[in-house]
């Protein structure tokens, strides 16, 4: 995926030492770190939860899921029409990425 968008964030210098001595040793850049976050965030509607230092702001979160998925009256999805679904999804993808390599 072509990265296009641009994210400046200011941080006190020794933090950001500090940070990059850290992702290093995991093989990871600052950029990479942000742009898991981000992803993550976008995905999961909130902040990765290994971030949540309480308990219990995870307990609540989890628990609310859970209600959310036990009230949700729509009908299940065969497991065939969900496969045929994301293999269209994954073909439209990489003939984008051929696209955009073009």
């Amino acid at each position: 995926m072509a990265s296009t968008a641009l994210v400046q964030t200011r941080i006190d210098p020794q933090i950001k030492e500090r940070a990059t001595a850290v992702l290093e040793t995991m093989g990871l850049t600052v950029s990479d770190a942000v742009r898991i976050l981000l992803t993550r965030t976008a995905n999961e509607g909130a902040l990765p939860l290994e971030l949540l230092s309480n308990g219990e702001a995870h307990d609540t979160w989890f628990r609310t899921k859970v209600l959310q998925a036990l009230a949700d009256t729509r009908p299940d999805i065969d497991d065939a029409d969900v496969e045929a679904h994301f293999e269209e999804r994954r073909a439209q993808a990489l003939q984008e990425i051929d696209e955009a390599d073009q």
